[in-house]
C-alpha cells in the first residue's frame, strides 16, 4: 500500500491489532480479582482498562484508536441496570400479572437506554484525536428495538433477519466521525439469504441423520441423543458462519463519505479459531480466555481495510478543521453509560 498522503489517486489502509495475550491476561486477572473483592463495584474500572487495551492496540495507518470512558459514568449505568433487574425480579415474585405489567412499563424505557449506550460509546471513542458521535434518536430506537423486536418475537423468529438488519442500519446510519456520516447500504433481503442458507443446511443434515438412524434400526431412546449431538455440532458451526457472513455483508457495504470499507473474513479459518479457543479454554479451565479474545481481535482486524480516493491524512485534517462546528452537541450527553 502507498504511504499516508503519498498517492493522490487513492489509498488503501489496513487495520491491525498489536496487543498480546500475556499483556491482556495481566489486566484481566487483576480486573477479575478486584471485581470479586468489591462485589462488582470495580467492574466499571475494569471495563475502562479492558476497553483502553483493545482500543489502544487497534491500529489503522500506524495510529491507534482511543477510549475515553470514565468509570463513574459506567458505574452509574450499572447501578441503574441493577435497580431495573431488582424491580423486574420483585414483579416476577409478585405474580405473572405484576411481571407482565412491569415488562410493559419497561418497553418504552429500552429505546432510551439503547440511545444512551450508543452515544456514550461513540463519544468516548476517538481516532487521531477526533471523536466519533452517535445521532440516533428515541423514535428510531423505539421502532427498531421494540417494533421490529416484537415482530421477530410474534413470528417465532422468522423475521429475526429483518430485526437484525434494522439494528445494524440504526447504529451505522447514525454514526459519525467528525462531521462525516457512515452509511450502510445493506438490504433486509441480503440478511434473509445469509440466515436461510445455514437453516436449510441444518434441516437437511438433521433429516439425513434421521434417515440413517432409521435405516440402522437404532433404539428410539438413542434418537434424542443423536439429534441433540447433531444440533449442538450444527450450532457450533452455524454461529461462526452467520457471524462471518453478516460481518462481511455489512462492512463491504459501509461508506464514510468517499471512504469505503472491506471485510474479508472466511468461514473455515474463523471456525478453526473459535474451535481452538474453546478447546484451549476447556483445557485451561477458562484461563485461556484473554488469549482467546486477543486472537479474535487480531483476526478481525487483519480482515478489515478501508479505501479512499485521496489520503487518510488529508481526510482527517479536513474533519479536524470542521470539528468545532459539530462539537457543541457533546454537552447534551448525559454522563452515564448504560451498556454493560
Amino acid at each position: 500500500d502507498p504511504p499516508s498522503g503519498g498517492n493522490p489517486a487513492g489509498e488503501t489502509c489496513r487495520f491491525t491489532f498489536t496487543g498480546g495475550g500475556g499483556a491482556y491476561f495481566r489486566i484481566w486477572i487483576v480486573n477479575l480479582f478486584l471485581s470479586l473483592l468489591t462485589l462488582g463495584i470495580y467492574s466499571a474500572w475494569a471495563k475502562v482498562r479492558r476497553e483502553t487495551f483493545f482500543h489502544g492496540n487497534l491500529m489503522l495507518d500506524d495510529s491507534s484508536f482511543g477510549y475515553h470512558g470514565k468509570p463513574i459514568a459506567i458505574l452509574k449505568g450499572r447501578i441503574l441496570a441493577v435497580v431495573l433487574l431488582i424491580a423486574l425480579s420483585a414483579a416476577q415474585s409478585a405474580g405473572p400479572i405484576a411481571y407482565a405489567i412491569a415488562m410493559l412499563a419497561l418497553l418504552p424505557v429500552v429505546p432510551w437506554l439503547v440511545v444512551r449506550a450508543f452515544r456514550f460509546r461513540a463519544h468516548n471513542t476517538s481516532y487521531r484525536g477526533l471523536r466519533f458521535s452517535f445521532h440516533g434518536n428515541y423514535r428510531q430506537a423505539l421502532t427498531t428495538f421494540v417494533g421490529y423486536g416484537l415482530l421477530s418475537a410474534v413470528s417465532f423468529g422468522i423475521l429475526f433477519p429483518l430485526f437484525y438488519h434494522r439494528q445494524k442500519k440504526f447504529v451505522l446510519d447514525n454514526l459519525r466521525y467528525g462531521s462525516s456520516q457512515f452509511q450502510c447500504a445493506t438490504t433486509a433481503g441480503q440478511f434473509f439469504r445469509v440466515f436461510l442458507q445455514p437453516v436449510g443446511l441444518a434441516v437437511g443434515v438433521l433429516f439425513g441423520v434421521g434417515i440413517l438412524t432409521a435405516i440402522g434400526g437404532l433404539a428410539p431412546a438413542v434418537l434424542p441423543v443423536i439429534f441433540g449431538a447433531g444440533a449442538v455440532a450444527l450450532m457450533l458451526f452455524l454461529m461462526p458462519y452467520i457471524r462471518v457472513r453478516t460481518t462481511n455483508l455489512i462492512w463491504n457495504r459501509v461508506t464514510l463519505e468517499r471512504i469505503s470499507f472491506s471485510s474479508s473474513m472466511e468461514v473455515f479459518p474463523y471456525f478453526r479459531l473459535i474451535a481452538g479457543n474453546l478447546a484451549l479454554m476447556v483445557l485451561t479451565l477458562g484461563l485461556f480466555w484473554p488469549w482467546a479474545q486477543v486472537r479474535l481481535a487480531r483476526y478481525r482486524a487483519n480482515c478489515m481495510a478501508l479505501q479512499l480516493p485521496g489520503s487518510l491524512v488529508g481526510f482527517i485534517a479536513g474533519e479536524t478543521a470542521n470539528a468545532p462546528a459539530v462539537g457543541d452537541e457533546i454537552s447534551e450527553l448525559m454522563d452515564m453509560d448504560i451498556a454493560l
